[in-house]
């Protein structure tokens, strides 16, 4: 078991922590409502406790008028037996919405949990692991080493994990101007009703053994606002599959470095296996195991 274990998230961890104390400085001046309750019952075991989000909150507005959640915080309570329960059903994980069902029922403050964006919502499945069932977590890896191959165990202590935050001037649409096709594209980071949408959309698609990888494809097609042409003029809905596919390489990396951010919270970084000594290149196992003691 890991030693010193810290009771909160230890932010000399944190990228860019001046911006994160000056958003908890700015939190205690904020004059709270009430948070939507989201759990009822005669038995409450629990307190709801205050997160620091990724994004900083500057995307949620329109969405939700909280003011924590808008000055860059969310109050979320501990997983429970329903929670577990959520974790056991097929029809959630089979359709992608079991993160969903899961923060909907552990978010207090006011926001639907589609509405959050998957860059919070990785950092917040770990703040939750860790506020339900402790801060440290054991898994198993296996070698990457063809020759190797041995499985070995490893353990991270959650609050020292490392996460990145949005970029201060980040704004939506965002807009992206291609530079070798001179289109421009409007778009909005993924939320987590997008990620049910493409998980339906790839259930939906007929497979062959000819069929390519349509990730990149499909992220686009469902966080895309408005493509433009180099004369202003708005592209039809129905063409974007065609005009994506079509655009050349320059432009398709423009696109990529445009509108993927990660927190970098689940990448497993210096571990190398006890055995071969071949370092791990991978990122930290979060399957239903990941919410045990």
């Amino acid at each position: 078991m890991a030693k010193n274990i810290k009771s909160d998230i230890d932010l000399s961890k944190i990228a860019n922590v001046d911006a994160i104390s000056k958003r908890e400085k700015d939190f205690e001046e904020i004059v709270v409502t009430p948070s939507k309750q989201k759990r009822s019952g005669k038995f409450q075991f629990s307190e709801s406790e205050t997160i620091p989000l990724p994004s900083g909150g500057s995307l949620y507005e329109g969405v939700t008028d909280d003011p924590e959640i808008l000055n860059g915080f969310i109050k979320m309570l501990p997983m429970g037996m329903k929670e577990e329960e959520i974790l056991s059903t097929p029809r959630f994980l089979k359709s992608g919405s079991a993160t969903r069902a899961i923060l909907d029922r552990c978010i207090e403050s006011n926001i639907n949990a589609k509405d959050i964006l998957m860059f919070d919502s990785n950092f917040l499945m770990y703040y939750l692991r860790k506020i339900s069932y402790g801060d440290d977590y054991s898994f198993t890896v296996t070698c990457s080493n063809g020759t190797c191959e041995r499985k070995f165990d490893h353990e991270v202590v959650i609050s020292s994990l490392v996460f990145e935050e949005l970029p201060d001037n980040i704004e939506e649409p965002i807009i992206i101007h291609l530079p070798k096709s001179g289109y421009t594209v409007k778009t909005m980071l993924p939320r987590l009703y997008h990620s049910e949408e493409l998980i339906l959309k790839d259930s939906n698609r007929k497979k062959t053994t000819e069929s390519t990888e349509t990730r990149l494809l499909d992220n686009l097609l469902v966080t895309t606002n408005e493509v433009l042409n180099f004369n202003g003029e708005e592209v039809p809905k129905r063409d974007w599959a065609e005009f994506f596919e079509a655009l050349p390489g320059m432009d398709t990396a423009t696109l990529r470095e445009s509108t993927t951010f990660s927190t970098g919270v689940d990448e497993l970084k210096g571990v190398s296996c006890p055995y071969c000594e071949t370092e791990y290149s991978g990122s930290i196992p979060m399957g239903p195991e990941f919410f045990r003691f």
